[in-house]
């Protein structure tokens, strides 16, 4: 067991390091990498531990003879571990990644303003959540509740029953969307008109994003070569103005001034139309933070857009080839040459699992995940009952072999793990939630994006262990619940919050798989909160058109890299030939 769990946490460090590596821009500092790094890597530890903790829970109980108080040293160094990563993890995602966030957002050209400005930020968002915590506090007081229970005590089940209802508000997206995705991917003919409405929909976003760069990406190009400024650290804002434009934008940019400059053209310009008045300091600056957002948007957008089109011109070619006879799916972009005795053994495999056997296989992993789902409502709806009835704790509490209880402990925690962070970064909000594939993601978004993944990995460790009932089935505790002490669910202002839960979680699941809340949210035009993209015909359409629009483009790319594959194979070869 202890070999398995050192096993998980080294698979699981090498893929973490693996992944941000992947996503971050290349300017990413490596300390911020390595910040991100630690803060994933406590909250995934603190779960693999959990099937490590029952096992050796159930190991104690039967050598201790069902001796509560009685724990072997395994469990109280787990205890103590579990003790180590939530205070580190806690430490990290409230004060350290909140203060580096702040300072590679800030635009400060000295690196102790930006620190005192991430400071002062910050003070700003913990001075406005102690007064409403304090005014709280004074409320309870004053009622008489906080002595009925102790402040103490009330105060941290406030804090667990945040944690869970966080949970339960992730969960009633996510155990519905999960499992729909894969089923309405299952048919070749769906996913490719998903796949025209994204394309359509990212070219929307990434014109509209590169309209408003070049706007003002023209102001900068216009007086790039003012000299006049009353502050020196002008200059240098404008001289990285000028970098974060990209450079087949800024050439374009730099030969249209050039034309408008002209003799002829600048009398007519200056005749009918005013002159661009010098820019201020102030307004150089914000122009910075401008083309700063937007060239990172835009970068996104542009690389989001090659891959989508990618996919789609892939998925065309597979819908295609359907009925080939030769039993081979012919790529028009992407590469498909594969060289070896094995290579048309390996386009058949190929040509038989995405044209017949994915589809097939789609459908019966999103009917799986389905069950678990409806497993997991189940479990989650009767977690506050007062019954030992458990449905992922009875095959726990019967397996006593180290492989089988890890798999019924990992298969449902690492399920209920996956929606609860798949739902959080679904949510659309620019410029902070969003891992952007391709070397896209920078600094600030990804430390955003860790604060918020960070803060949930604790009460999930507690919610999964409740759902399993360990103590009312077999009298123990795991010590995951020794090191955190009970948290036990107290009554705020008479009601019980947390029972309100298991409906919370129907209600959700209830709109969610009728799409009722995106459409909420869209009729309120606050669309940066919706889960998924509203579906339309036009845009289907559109995308199609555009998809072969852009389709010399890619061909022509394609030709292009295998010509230079092809010269420089021919120039080894030549210089091979001189050599000998």
């Amino acid at each position: 067991m202890y070999i398995l769990t050192l096993l998980e946490i080294i698979l699981v460090t090498i893929y973490c390091a693996k992944l941000i590596n992947n996503i971050c821009c290349k300017d990413v500092n490596f300390i911020v990498k390595v910040t991100c790094l630690i803060s994933w890597l406590t909250n995934f530890i603190l779960l693999i531990l959990l099937p490590l903790d029952i096992y050796i829970t159930f190991r104690d109980q039967e050598q201790f003879n069902n001796q509560v108080e009685v724990h072997s040293k395994e469990y109280e160094a787990i205890a103590y571990l579990y003790q180590l990563l939530y205070w580190a993890n806690f430490i990290l995602c409230w004060t350290i990644i909140p203060i580096m966030q702040e300072y590679e957002e800030a635009i400060d050209l000295n690196r102790a303003q930006k620190f005192i400005r991430s400071l002062i930020n910050n003070g700003k968002f913990y001075l406005i959540i102690g007064i409403a915590g304090i005014a709280f506090v004074v409320i309870l007081v004053m009622t008489g509740q906080a002595s009925d229970y102790g402040l103490a005590k009330l105060l941290k089940s406030m804090a667990n029953s945040f944690g869970v209802a966080l949970i339960i508000i992730l969960l009633g997206y996510s155990l519905i969307a999960v499992p729909r995705a894969h089923i309405r991917t299952s048919t070749l003919d769906v996913q490719m008109k998903y796949l025209y409405f994204k394309t359509a929909k990212i070219t929307e976003e990434k014109d509209d994003a590169q309209h408003y760069l070049q706007e003002k990406a023209k102001r900068v190009v216009g007086i790039r070569n003012q000299e006049k400024f009353q502050q020196q650290s002008s200059k240098i804002y404008l001289q990285m103005s000028l970098k974060a434009i990209p450079k087949t934008m800024f050439k374009e940019l730099v030969e249209e001034d050039a034309k408008s400059k002209a003799p002829g053209i600048s009398y007519l310009q200056r005749m009918f139309f005013k002159e661009q008045p010098e820019a201020t300091d102030e307004e150089v600056i914000e122009i910075y933070r401008d083309i700063r957002q937007k060239s990172r948007t835009f970068r996104r957008l542009r690389a989001a857009w090659k891959e989508n089109c990618k996919k789609a011109y892939a998925l065309e070619n597979v819908i295609n080839s359907i009925e080939n006879p030769d039993k081979k799916i012919h790529y028009d972009v992407k590469s498909n040459k594969r060289e070896g005795s094995c290579s048309q053994t390996l386009d058949t495999l190929e040509w038989y699992w995405l044209c017949h056997y994915k589809p097939q296989f789609k459908i019966f992993f999103s009917m799986s995940l389905s069950i678990l789902s409806l497993l997991v409502i189940i479990s989650e709806t009767t977690l506050f009952l007062n019954t030992p009835f458990s449905i992922f704790g009875m095959p726990i509490s019967l397996q006593s072999g180290v492989i089988t209880l890890q798999i019924f402990c990992f298969v449902p925690l690492f399920y209920i793990a996956f929606c609860v962070y798949y739902g959080m970064f679904r949510i659309k909000i620019a410029g902070c939630y969003g891992l952007y594939d391709d070397h896209q993601t920078d600094a600030p978004s990804l430390l955003f994006a860790t604060i918020n993944f960070s803060r949930v990995a604790a009460p999930l460790c507690q919610n999964f262990l409740n759902m399993l009932r360990i103590k009312q089935r077999m009298n123990c505790e795991p010590a995951f619940k020794f090191a955190m002490g009970e948290m036990e669910f107290v009554p705020i202002f008479g009601v019980n919050v947390i029972q309100l839960m298991p409906a919370l979680l129907l209600f959700l699941c209830f709109i969610n798989y009728f799409d009722l809340y995106d459409r909420f949210m869209n009729f309120l035009g606050l669309k940066e909160f919706m889960f998924t993209e509203t579906f339309s015909d036009r845009l289907i359409f559109r995308g199609r058109d555009a998809l072969k629009d852009k389709k010399a483009y890619f061909v022509q790319k394609k030709l292009k890299k295998q010509k230079e594959k092809q010269q420089k194979e021919g120039d080894i070869e030549l210089l091979k030939f001189q050599n000998e």
